[in-house]
């Protein structure tokens, strides 16, 4: 399955998760528990074998899909 088009916000929603949360799985930081990478598999299409080594697999995959959040932080 492909990956469908999404957002950080989306998967935060989706899965009831943080920001940060998000962030850290999509830079390689930490991985999402077992539960959570088979729901980003169904809902996103992102595969459970992509947390491998996520920022590849999205440097291959049109990262464009998963836009970064700008921070308002001044």
């Amino acid at each position: 399955m492909p990956m469908k088009k999404i957002n950080r916000k989306e998967i935060q929603i989706k899965l009831s998760v943080s920001h940060s949360t998000v962030s850290q799985w999509l830079c390689g930081l930490t991985k999402p528990t077992a539960d959570k990478m088979f729901k980003l598999e169904d809902e996103f299409g992102i595969p459970v074998s992509a947390w491998r080594d996520i920022k590849s697999y999205l440097q291959d995959n049109d990262t464009k899909q998963i836009p970064k959040q700008s921070s308002n932080r001044k």
